[in-house]
């Protein structure tokens, strides 16, 4: 016996949102050392 379809489609938008959560977190984990200034306490005075 096989799901309906409406399952699959379920499935596909949870693992699309999933992907793009990973994706974005990588890449402002990337971008954040070179785009931004270090925080205020860590700067050298």
């Amino acid at each position: 016996m096989q799901p309906p379809d409406e399952t699959y489609i379920l499935y596909g938008i949870l693992f699309v949102f999933i992907l793009l959560g990973l994706l974005f977190n990588v890449a402002k984990r990337l971008g954040s050392s070179k785009n931004f200034p270090p925080p205020r306490d860590k700067r050298k005075p």
